[in-house]
């Protein structure tokens, strides 16, 4: 079972990731060679250069599994529409329009996400030149070390006295010291409190650990985002290609994995009026189906095909509405519906 949900399959991934990569290179090169990234950095543009091939590889096939779905009129995944596929209360070329705001949306995302990262390595980057400054034009003295700080995930921190000032060192290197040992103490005449040993950086941790948070959280939110706004656009583009169905669909909850602690995303079993079903299984968004799982022969309308549709409910879980839910086909279309037994 793939943990990632289908995620490290996407074509998408394959191909933003080695440009991500790229961009740190760029950006903050300091960074990925000081905290010794390099090697792991190269391995890793070197299988995602390989990753990016098999991806465009994989986007021409999908260009012909379009093509061969759009000839055979998506009769795979949807039935051929009928005047039943049309409500009054819904206007369905606004919520197709709805489809690509959101797209739009998770677009804007990526570039908050991409700044948020962006200041995580500035952040980095100006504690490296500062301290690389102060190496390079600071006072030196000599000073003694006058006491040591063991703390129990590794880190270290000692005392260190020189002339008649004493100062706290973070140690970022994995150098060891005693008390009584000599170290060579650089300063700022301008402003005493700016402190650093010839081998310590003596960077301040809250702002090295903001800095290493805002640029994780940057990269994994920009990642996610472009994942949503990737998927709301195909989706967009599948449901204007393929309109909208009349069917009634069961939501069915998914069963937890061992000791997760996250629900995966319900089964929504598809009925359409003319007697055939479809299984399809919801994806991860803000727009999920977990809320709806109550609901059992629910009317709404299924449009897209493949790994790209949507279910369209006249309402949503907390407001009036109607309310789109991302989804991906586990089966072609049947004629006999939906097992009854699998709910």
């Amino acid at each position: 079972m793939d943990p990632f949900g289908g995620f490290v399959q996407r074509r998408w991934v394959w191909l933003a990731l080695p440009a991500a990569v790229v961009a740190v290179f760029s950006v903050a090169p300091e960074v990925v060679a000081a905290y010794g990234m390099t090697p792991a950095l190269v391995v890793l543009c070197t299988a995602l250069a390989g990753g990016a091939v098999l991806g465009v590889r994989r986007l021409r096939v999908l260009a012909g599994n379009r093509a061969a779905a759009r000839e055979d009129g998506f009769a795979s995944w949807l039935p051929p529409s009928t005047d039943h596929d049309h409500d009054r209360r819904i206007d369905f070329e606004a919520e197709t329009r709805r489809l690509r705001r959101v797209a739009r949306r998770a677009a804007a995302l990526v570039l908050v996400w991409v700044a948020v990262a962006g200041s995580g390595t500035l952040d980095l980057v100006l504690l490296d030149r500062a301290a690389d400054k102060l190496l390079a034009t600071g006072a030196r003295t000599t000073g003694e070390v006058v006491s040591v700080q063991h703390y129990t995930r590794g880190g270290l921190t000692f005392r260190v006295r020189y002339g008649s000032r004493t100062a706290e060192i973070v140690r970022d290197s994995k150098n060891s010291y005693a008390v009584g040992e000599r170290v060579i103490v650089v300063f700022d005449r301008a402003d005493p409190d700016r402190v650093r040993t010839t081998e310590e950086e003596n960077e301040n941790p809250f702002l090295v650990n903001l800095g290493y948070v805002l640029l994780v959280a940057g990269s994994l939110g920009t990642l996610f985002a472009a994942w949503a706004a990737v998927g709301w656009r195909n989706r967009a583009r599948a449901v204007a290609a393929t309109g909208w169905r009349n069917a009634t669909v069961d939501i069915v909850r998914v069963a937890r994995h061992g000791r997760s602690v996250r629900r995966p995303p319900p089964e929504l079993h598809v009925r359409y009026r003319d007697g055939t079903g479809i299984e399809l299984r919801a994806v991860s968004s803000t727009h999920g189906a977990n809320a709806l799982a109550i609901f059992t022969d629910r009317l709404a309308w299924v449009g897209g095909w493949g790994r790209h549709m949507v279910v369209l409910f006249p309402d949503g879980p907390s407001r009036p509405g109607p309310y789109a839910v991302p989804a991906t086909a586990m089966t072609r279309r049947t004629e006999d519906g939906v097992s009854r037994s699998r709910r």
